[in-house]
């Protein structure tokens, strides 16, 4: 999948053992991840500054994390961009 084609407001699951426990949308982020990203970089701006390359920029949470133990495991699932999961021991 190319960039452009990539729509970031898409929803995404967070599953806890299997379950799913939040079901949200990128737009949950000021509207769209992308507006959360850009806001600092136009802040700067107005005040003479900008984002180097290096600079990293998180979005923020689009939602709280499951409260898990042991033995569980969590998943979130971000589309075409594939998933990620964790399992406590």
């Amino acid at each position: 999948m190319t960039w452009p084609a990539l729509d970031l407001a898409d929803a995404y699951a967070v599953q806890q053992d299997n379950i799913t426990c939040r079901l949200v949308t990128g737009a949950t982020v000021i509207g769209h991840p992308a507006t959360a990203v850009a806001w600092p970089a136009s802040t700067l701006a107005a005040y003479g500054a900008a984002l180097d390359a290096e600079h990293v920029i998180l979005p923020g949470a689009m939602a709280t994390a499951p409260l898990i133990g042991a033995g569980q495991k969590a998943e979130a699932r971000f589309g075409p961009l594939g998933s990620v999961s964790v399992s406590f021991v």
